[in-house]
């Protein structure tokens, strides 16, 4: 697996895109525990790497395909800046891992439960952590990294939840813009970064799902679907949206 991730990121370093596809499912008890769910689908990047040179490399894996789980809590000590709470909540969740070269299949998943829906906002940070910490782990041994440029010049991952606050209450939940946090927005360059590859013809999408423990009663939102059952509700936009239309993101849900 270190080689596949090896050649993917190799190609791919300056275009800072770990995920380009996200999906994040966040599935709600009545109690308020449940479980969430993050889905990187980078299977854009294996065809970008054949086209900057990294295909005859693919080609020596041959037709290599892996589906595996692994268990966070044997990385916990890999991680850099976690606190002792993120650690709890980072050995109760799993990675899957799934490749397919032939067909250009490349997935990430990450899988936390939690007890209350305070944890969510917490368990977003720890994502990106980890996705952070496993990319900068990939790379260090890298040939352009020894040709000077460094992990240190590479920013951590970070998402459009970063400004914005999702908000739980009674049988109610709101997401709305951090206007303070989204005010320095121009300058995450991590962001600007999958902004680029947008640019070039790249999908960059966001799509939150949010089971709910019964049906709703209203949702408010201009990018807001609701399943005819009302028990599933979703969400999806683009890097456009986020730095043109932020308002796209946010939502109100009744249920």
């Amino acid at each position: 697996m270190k080689k596949i991730l090896f050649t993917i990121l190799s190609a791919t370093m300056l275009m800072l895109t770990s995920c380009l596809e996200t999906t994040q499912e966040i599935t709600l008890k009545a109690d308020g525990s449940g479980t969430i769910s993050s889905t990187s689908d980078m299977g854009t990047l294996l065809g970008m790497a054949k086209q900057m040179g990294g295909g005859a490399e693919m080609d020596k894996m041959g037709d290599q395909k892996m589906d595996t789980s692994i268990a966070l809590a044997a990385m916990v000590d890999s991680i850099d800046n976690i606190s002792e709470e993120e650690k709890i909540l980072m050995k109760k969740g799993t990675m899957n891992i799934k490749v397919n070269l032939a067909e250009d299949q490349f997935s990430t998943k990450l899988d936390f439960p939690f007890s209350s829906t305070k944890e969510i906002g917490q368990l977003n940070k720890l994502t990106n952590k980890v996705i952070g910490s496993a990319m900068k782990d990939q790379m260090a041994n890298s040939p352009m990294a020894a040709g000077g440029q460094g992990m240190g010049d590479m920013p951590d991952p970070s998402s459009f939840d970063d400004y914005y606050d999702l908000e739980f209450s009674n049988d109610e939940i709101k997401k709305s813009i951090n206007k303070d946090k989204y005010a320095g927005a121009e300058s995450d360059e991590y962001l600007k970064g999958i902004k680029q590859a947008s640019a070039m013809g790249i999908p960059v999408t966001s799509t939150l799902i949010i089971n709910l423990p019964k049906p709703a009663k209203k949702v408010e939102g201009k990018n807001v679907k609701l399943s005819e059952d009302k028990m599933k509700v979703t969400v999806k936009a683009d890097i456009d949206d986020f730095f043109d239309h932020p308002e796209k993101l946010e939502f109100k849900i009744s249920y």
